[in-house]
């Protein structure tokens, strides 16, 4: 496209807790994306009125494409793609795309499979190492994870030069023990909650429930406003010996399921660690 006149492309990032919305433009084969709108989800009650709400304060452009991305797994295919939130209400279908913008075949795909395409793209600057780095095999699986509202889970695979994204639902597997105080820890979430999956601690909530479990196994009384970004920041300042602790297991388990995925999946190429909480 060349301008206003030729209409802009909406890219959508839908998550459990927030919605943001961008429109871009292509010039000369490059592709321009403005900064987005970010509205929290649970200010509205359908995707619809947030992206109408987006639209409307865009200035009603007109949409001549659509690639929308959201935290789940895409059922359906083509006009019937819908995807309905783990850890939000909403649900995220082409037909609700295509009723608001009016493009016939908006694209529709699970977050982290999104996320997983955009690997390729990124350069040094853009990426830092934990411990020390190899360098990945090109052509090689290459796995990502990351904590958000939920922990997502997906690879990418090579295939005569096409590189193909391949999401899961690795978030709601088992939680594994490494040692006798994750297994204290998580024997305290299964009688709270039955089963324990990673993504009951490996998520922004999740860091939350890991406090209170190891407040209650300390014999100590939780803060029920505490936040994820409070725990971490008292942890940072060494102010809270369970903050402290909450984040040393959060970090050591993320790191032993990042492990768990690369051996899953062969990830010579890789592994990508992402999310907003990380």
């Amino acid at each position: 496209m060349n301008g206003a006149d030729e209409g802009s492309l909406l890219v959508a990032d839908i998550g459990g807790t927030n919605a943001r919305f961008a429109l871009a433009s292509t010039r000369d084969g490059h592709t321009s994306v403005a900064p987005p709108t970010i509205y929290r989800t649970a200010d509205f009650p359908t995707l619809e009125l947030a992206l109408r709400r987006f639209l409307d304060e865009a200035g009603d452009p007109r949409i001549t494409g659509v690639a929308a991305c959201a935290a789940g797994p895409v059922e359906g295919k083509g006009a019937a793609a819908h995807i309905a939130m783990t850890n939000c209400p909403w649900d995220v279908t082409t037909g609700t795309l295509s009723a608001v913008t009016g493009v016939a075949r908006p694209q529709l795909m699970n977050d982290f499979a999104a996320l997983a395409l955009s690997i390729p793209g990124l350069d040094a600057s853009e990426l830092s190492s934990v411990g020390p780095a190899r360098m990945p095999v090109a052509g090689e699986p290459v796995g990502l994870i990351g904590a958000g509202t939920g922990l997502g889970i997906a690879s990418l695979v090579f295939d005569a030069g096409r590189e193909i994204a391949v999401p899961g639902e690795g978030g709601h597997v088992d939680l594994a023990a490494g040692n006798d105080r994750e297994a204290a820890v998580i024997a305290h979430l299964r009688a709270r909650f039955g089963h324990v999956s990673a993504e009951r601690v490996l998520s922004g909530p999740g860091l939350v429930t890991l406090y209170d479990a190891l407040a209650s196994l300390s014999g100590r009384t939780s803060d029920p406003a505490l936040t994820p970004s409070g725990i971490a920041a008292r942890a940072r300042r060494g102010t809270c010996d369970i903050a402290s602790e909450t984040v040393q297991l959060f970090c050591g388990w993320l790191g032993a399921v990042a492990g768990d995925l690369a051996l899953t999946i062969g990830a010579c190429g890789g592994i990508y660690i992402g999310g907003g909480i990380v």
